[in-house]
């Protein structure tokens, strides 16, 4: 099971976009996962475009990884590529995870992402009855119910300060994630189990949903 999340939601202006996959493969994950505590890094884009085009997540033993000596260092003293990307990020959001809920440990070839505010009325129901449900449904391979630790997901650090001066460092205090083989099984098993709709019944705010591609990932084999 997965111990805790990050998660890094966010668009990149045009002028940039191609070098900044090439710097997201070949250096900004290798940089991250290879750090003690990281399990696996994996990035996402969607299909439909923005807003909030691209996704990363990354899974470490514990929230304590998001918070060592040894990633706080890359924070705070970015690569010369990092300070020339990171400036272009527009609409980011990221987020530190309690993993509340894990359902299926295999991961998918598409993934919806619901950010959400409020509805701690939802724990019950999402834990007893509507994402084991989803979880059952053809096609689906996992399903992630995680909790944003606002703390840890808005650290002062220099690369924190070089996303405010580009548009702001958003954070959602609580995900769901819904990994499947493929979006033909996704879109549907998500409209019918778990609607924006049942969500807000439930108390749930700032609801935010959206679906991606995987495109690569990596894993801490040290």
């Amino acid at each position: 099971m997965a111990g805790a999340m990050m998660a890094a939601w966010l668009d990149i202006t045009p002028e940039v976009e191609a070098e900044f996959a090439d710097w997201y493969f070949r250096e900004h994950v290798p940089e991250r996962v290879t750090l003690p505590g990281f399990r696996s890094g994996r990035r996402y884009t969607a299909p439909d475009g923005g807003p909030k085009k691209y996704l990363a997540l990354y899974e470490g033993a514990s929230k304590d990884v998001f918070a060592s000596e040894a990633y706080r260092e890359r924070l705070d003293v970015p690569t010369e590529w990092t300070t020339k990307i990171m400036p272009h990020f527009r609409n980011f959001a990221r987020s530190v995870f309690d993993v509340r809920l894990e359902l299926g440990n295999q991961y998918g070839g598409a993934i919806t992402t619901i950010r959400y505010a409020s509805g701690d009325g939802l724990v019950d129901w999402l834990e007893g009855e509507a994402l084991p449900a989803l979880a059952e449904r053809s096609g689906i391979c996992r399903v992630l119910l995680l909790e944003g630790d606002e703390e840890q997901s808005k650290p002062k650090t220099k690369e924190a300060k070089m996303r405010d001066a580009a548009g702001g460092n958003a954070w959602a205090p609580w995900t769901i994630c819904v990994e499947s083989i493929g979006m033909d099984w996704l879109r549907p098993a998500v409209t019918d189990l778990l609607p924006d709709r049942a969500l807000a019944e439930r108390g749930a705010t700032e609801i935010a949903t959206g679906y991606y591609d995987f495109v690569f990932g990596m894993e801490n084999r040290s």
